[in-house]
């Protein structure tokens, strides 16, 4: 599912974390993972897992929905 260049932007904040790169400074851990938010970010899931282990799956599965799939089009929609 990741991309050729998210395989090698991570090989890059790999080698800055063991500093194989001389070139550039060496990372420290926050700073990489940072760095990896900022090139991957992902799904943010952490009010689904709340609504989920409070037994609402249904609410939980509408709050994904909207805000991953409804939103994200409807931003575009109007930016027209």
């Amino acid at each position: 599912m990741e991309s050729k260049m998210t395989r090698e932007k991570l090989g890059v904040v790999v080698a800055m974390l063991e500093g194989r790169d001389k070139n550039k400074k060496r990372l420290r851990l926050e700073e990489a993972k940072l760095r990896m938010l900022l090139n991957d970010p992902g799904f943010d899931i952490s009010r689904e897992l709340k609504f989920i282990n409070q037994g609402r799956i249904a609410d939980a599965l509408i709050n994904f929905i909207d805000k991953n799939l409804i939103m994200p089009a409807l931003i575009k929609l109007f930016k027209r």
